[in-house]
């Protein structure tokens, strides 16, 4: 158990610290994040898109059960998040569909797949990602912008870049070595440039409405556990595929939806706390959801 625990840590601790470098950086140097967000969404992230699909195999059979069980997580979180919201008669609150539906299921759940599982285990966390991915470049955008929102998807690279790495993987076709080594090096470039924005927006962001955003990170984490583990007991979904699907739809809020929210202007205060706070409660739940699937 102890070993495990030591596992989980290595993976954990980098993204804590890079988050805690861009809240410090933020202390000594004043800067505008809008830059930054449009590299990230129009550079860095289609790069990272393409570059995941094309080094990595995709096993055809479990595609279509995968990216189901990520739909039904996605819109179960969000239905909750709707009784939720109207519950406490804060509907106007767009921004907290986001970190509730989408979660981390890249830069958290591919180490902790490949630690825990292996290389299978991580091609069942990149045929989850690929689904989650198209869900947050086309519905994440819309809940965002609201309306017209549809239309303004088309207008970035992230969903062609999606579409253009499936294709490339699934008809077997070989980029040129040095393309592809572009895509690696100007991908690489997303996480940590996500992570330290992400802690930049934090040293001005205050915890105005803690209660909401605990309740953001439960739906997040439990509540998209609960829908995964539906899914994939009423479908009867077994071995690594059952494990991963778990284990993906249990990750915290991803850092996009703050570079989303930061995009449109839509409770980005918000979805930085519901960000945070979801992902410091991963560690207690990420730990004891493996020493529970790892038997």
């Amino acid at each position: 158990m102890q070993e495990h625990f030591l596992k989980i840590s290595a993976v954990v601790f980098p993204v804590f610290t890079i988050i805690g470098i861009g809240y410090i950086f933020a202390r000594i140097k004043r800067l505008s994040l809008e830059p930054i967000i449009e590299v990230l969404l129009y550079l860095t992230i289609p790069a990272l898109v393409i570059s995941s699909l094309v080094n990595k195999s995709l096993v055809i059979n479990d595609l279509l059960l995968v990216s189901l069980a990520a739909c039904a997580v996605v819109f179960g979180t969000g239905a909750m998040s709707w009784v939720y919201l109207r519950l406490i008669k804060r509907s106007e609150l767009r921004g907290f569909y986001l970190p509730a539906m989408f979660m981390n299921s890249g830069n958290m759940s591919f180490p902790l797949a490949l630690l825990a599982f292996g290389a299978a285990g991580l091609t069942v966390a990149v045929l989850y990602y690929l689904a989650i991915s198209l869900l947050v470049y086309s519905l994440g955008i819309y809940i965002a912008k609201g309306r017209g929102g549809f239309a303004e998807i088309f207008k970035l690279p992230l969903i062609y870049a999606a579409a253009i790495g499936l294709v490339i993987n699934l008809t077997a076709i070989r980029l040129p070595d040095p393309l592809i080594t572009t895509f690696d090096m100007l991908g690489a470039a997303t996480i940590p440039m996500m992570q330290i924005s992400l802690g930049y927006r934090l040293h001005s962001a205050s915890l105005k409405e803690p209660g909401i955003s605990l309740a953001g990170s439960l739906i997040r984490l439990a509540g998209g556990f609960l829908v995964a583990w539906a899914v994939v007991s009423l479908f009867g979904i077994e071995g690594l595929n059952r494990k991963i699907i778990l284990l993906s739809s249990t990750m915290p809020s991803a850092v996009i939806n703050f570079v989303v929210s930061h995009k449109y202007k839509v409770d980005s205060d918000l979805v930085a706390s519901i960000v945070a706070m979801s992902t410091v409660l991963s560690v207690i739940s990420t730990s004891l959801l493996l020493l529970w699937i790892m038997d």
